[in-house]
């Protein structure tokens, strides 16, 4: 059984492009008194000096840890016990800077990734729209920029948050689609999952991309149930729209 300690030394290692790669700097001189501030190819964040959870690093936010809903201190290399109590472990981080996740359409002035993202919203969107749509219906979605596609059977798993699970498990690509209907199809929040498909290895990795103040954040989760990782990838770009300073004008 693959179980979340053996993703959390992976993950506490991840790298994507070298952090002098990832073009922030410091702006605490643009926060106010008692906040700690980044800047991200012009995006600023500024975070209470005491707040020890959200930590801006030079390639985003830092990794944080909740125990069911209850967040709990960011575990370590070698600190996990195992067991079940580790199953109930969601994990969370985020990337922020045209290095790491590329610029935003609406800045880069092209219609890429975020169109992708909208398409999946659109069919996903139209299946949701049909007659017997409530008790689960399937969607052909696109899984990648080059136009592929999948069929995915979407069920709600609340009254506002559909789970779409792919039909083909013979072939690579996500394996689950979680989207809130109510976010639309103009900047919708979708998170796509790969993994948790079985109880013998529960553990998924979910992505979700949004954009902020004109700059794309991609947002990772990891845990053992989805509807928990879904909210949690929503709080923290909430909690990260929150800090964000306009340029001065």
């Amino acid at each position: 059984m693959r179980t979340l300690s053996c993703l959390v030394a992976l993950l506490l290692t991840l790298t994507l492009p070298t952090l002098a790669d990832a073009g922030s700097r410091d702006a605490g001189d643009r926060c106010a008194s008692g906040m700690v501030g980044r800047e991200f190819d012009g995006l600023v964040l500024c975070v209470p000096a005491d707040n020890d959870r959200y930590r801006l690093t030079q390639d985003g936010l830092d990794w944080m840890a909740w125990r069911g809903d209850d967040p709990v201190a960011r575990p370590t290399q070698g600190s996990s016990s195992g067991g079940a109590d580790e199953l109930e472990m969601t994990l969370a981080r985020a990337w922020i800077g045209e290095a790491i996740v590329g610029a935003a359409d609406s800045a880069s002035g092209k219609n890429g990734f975020d169109r992708f993202m909208n398409l999946i919203a659109a069919s996903v969107l139209q299946g949701a729209g049909g007659p017997d749509a409530a008790n689960g219906f399937a969607a052909q979605v696109p899984v990648d920029e080059s136009g592929l596609i999948e069929r995915f059977q979407f069920r709600y798993r609340t009254p506002d948050l559909l789970e779409g699970e792919r039909a083909d498990k013979d072939v690579s690509g996500p394996d689950f689609i979680l989207f809130r209907p109510s976010s639309g199809q103009d900047q919708p929040h979708i998170l796509i999952c790969s993994g948790g498909t079985s109880i013998q290895n529960p553990t998924h990795v979910c992505m979700s991309m949004r954009t902020m103040a004109g700059h794309r954040v991609g947002i990772m989760v990891t845990g053992t149930e989805l509807e928990r990782s879904f909210r949690i990838s929503e709080q923290v770009g909430t909690d990260l729209e929150s800090f964000v300073v306009q340029p001065a004008q």
